[in-house]
């Protein structure tokens, strides 16, 4: 009797033993799995390099450019002179400057100092400026075509439409004649206070309604449940609005602007926590807490290549001796982020160190295109706005 109990605990032992060999193998494949996935694409610079020489009025730095490819297949680079108000129209294939929109600032037509813009075609390009309740309507004339009084629609406390920039921080959409604005939080609240804020509103261009769309911000925090920057950066591909927060791991995907599906994209360069920067604090100390803490910038979609494009800065230890305000404007480090098109990463490389503008980028025919306008690179040169040409390739 004692020797068939002891049989039969040996085989119930060994077939213990046996299925934990199998799930170790299973977890072993799946992480193999996932980490080939993860490193399945790179970017590789190309020979050709693309360098435009610029107006001796403007200065070759910009948070504000976009990619434009005509009905005709003309592709162009359209580059905001913030300084001169005025939209520069290059040729990318002959690399020449092909025309300007210059907007008067002040007057019956004028627009006051633009701080973004969307091209739709040419003969319809959206205006942001610090008159923050207007859109302005312009074609590549320059002229004003329509202004769009954006009404401050009151949601808790007053969500306030803002754009800063074409390729992140709540840029705008236009589709089936409505823009797309995201809305801005007028402070930080707390995770669970974040659902009293809608995150985008619609704008009909025809009738100029406007409404605040369902949708709230997601709950922002620290690892402390703390507030974080509610910035964001957001695309329409198709036909869902994808979303990436700045302080957030995840990506959200939402088609109505009423549920969202929540997809984790964390980068393996991001180490420590968000960190909001005290708001009253100076603004060189305001400066210092963003640079030594980690988040989520341009956020681009590549429709040559089917993949998206999330940058991601780790945070750096601040030296003393460095300019804290060149840091801000040149962040000295960042990845890139290779996405699928279910925004599965597949891929992630750190880009070299003082060497590219990631504030100045685009995706073109050609592949991603990369600002080398660093003050630390020693192809800087004030005269030129010069990029690299990145492909992705499978490894």
């Amino acid at each position: 009797m004692l020797i068939m109990e002891t049989n039969y605990f040996f085989n119930i032992l060994n077939k213990f033993l046996n299925l934990l060999c199998l799930l170790l193998l299973i977890l072993i494949f799946n992480f193999c799995h996932r980490e080939q996935k993860t490193n399945e694409y790179s970017l590789i610079p190309i020979q050709k390099k693309l360098s435009l020489k610029i107006p001796y009025d403007t200065k070759n730095t910009t948070k504000c450019l976009q990619y434009y490819l005509s009905e005709n297949s003309i592709q162009y680079l359209c580059y905001l002179n913030r300084n001169k108000n005025k939209l520069l129209f290059f040729y990318i294939d002959s690399m020449k400057l092909a025309f300007d929109v210059q907007m008067p600032r002040e007057g019956p037509h004028g627009v006051g100092n633009i701080k973004s813009f969307l091209i739709y075609n040419l003969d319809t390009i959206i205006l942001t400026t610090a008159q923050m309740n207007k859109l302005f309507i312009i074609d590549q004339y320059g002229n004003l075509k329509n202004r769009i009084a954006v009404k401050k629609i009151m949601n808790g406390k007053s969500n306030t439409y803002f754009a800063h920039s074409i390729n992140y921080t709540k840029q705008l959409i236009l589709n089936s004649n409505k823009i797309y604005a995201g809305t801005s939080i007028p402070h930080y609240p707390l995770p669970d206070e974040m659902k009293n804020y809608k995150i985008c509103m619609e704008i009909d261009i025809i009738n100029e309604s406007q409404r605040l769309l369902p949708l709230s911000y997601p709950p922002l925090s620290d690892h402390n449940n703390k507030p974080v920057t509610n910035h964001y950066s957001k695309l329409y591909v198709n036909n869902k609005f994808v979303y990436s927060f700045f302080s957030s791991h995840n990506i959200y995907i939402t088609k109505e602007h009423i549920s969202s599906k929540v997809i984790p994209a964390k980068s393996r360069y991001i180490k420590k926590d968000f960190k909001l920067y005290d708001p009253i604090a100076p603004p060189i100390q305001m400066a210092k807490t963003v640079l030594e803490h980690p988040s989520y910038m341009n956020f681009m979609y590549d429709e040559y290549r089917n993949v998206f494009y999330r940058y991601a800065y780790p945070g750096i230890e601040v030296d003393k001796k460095e300019n804290i305000m060149d840091l801000l404007e040149f962040r000295p480090v960042f990845s890139i982020m290779i996405l699928d098109s279910n925004l599965n990463i597949v891929g992630e490389q750190l880009m070299p160190y003082n060497t590219y503008n990631m504030e100045m980028a685009f995706v073109g025919r050609e592949g991603l295109y990369l600002s080398t306008n660093h003050y630390k690179n020693p192809e800087f040169d004030e005269d030129y706005l010069k990029f690299e040409i990145f492909k992705l390739v499978k490894k």
